[in-house]
């Protein structure tokens, strides 16, 4: 909530994927912006922001440079999403299902959203993160590498 404050401080009507898509829209050799839309107002939003195209200006981009800083510094886990840890995981946890509900209570702050989340990725045939045996199946197959039983741990903290 802390950064899209950042972005209604400075342009109190400006929408945050306006900020997106002028963001992407001012880089060099862009072409074409792919944009997901759900509603009729995202959807008008979206032809405003473009039919009236201004470039991010200087100090926008230094606005852009100190939310991206406040966004690296929370502490996340750095997973892709690749999946390989999940097939081979005795205790069936969704590994990286259960580290994007962390990830984004850190980065947005406790909410039920992430619980529910959380606790949709962990129920029926799939264990929660404190059930992990420390098998090291998961850490083996990681191509990132990634410390992933310390982090379950983490996450059990969170959300167990």
């Amino acid at each position: 909530m802390i950064l899209k404050k950042t972005y209604k401080n400075y342009a109190p009507n400006k929408s945050m994927a306006s900020w997106a898509l002028r963001y992407i829209g001012s880089l060099d050799g862009v072409m074409t912006i792919l944009s997901g839309m759900s509603t009729v107002e995202q959807m008008n939003d979206n032809l405003q922001t473009m039919t009236d195209f201004q470039t991010i200006n200087e100090e926008e981009k230094q606005l852009i440079e100190k939310v991206t800083q406040k966004v690296l510094s929370f502490p996340t886990i750095p997973c892709t999403k690749c999946r390989y840890c999940t097939p081979g995981c005795p205790m069936n946890i969704q590994i990286p299902d259960l580290f994007t509900a962390y990830n984004s209570a850190k980065t947005y702050g406790s909410d039920l959203r992430y619980k529910t989340y959380y606790k949709m990725h962990s129920q029926g045939d799939h264990n929660i993160a404190s059930q992990c045996i420390e098998c090291g199946q998961c850490e083996s197959v990681c191509p990132q590498h990634l410390p992933i039983m310390s982090y379950l741990k983490e996450v059990a903290k969170e959300f167990d």
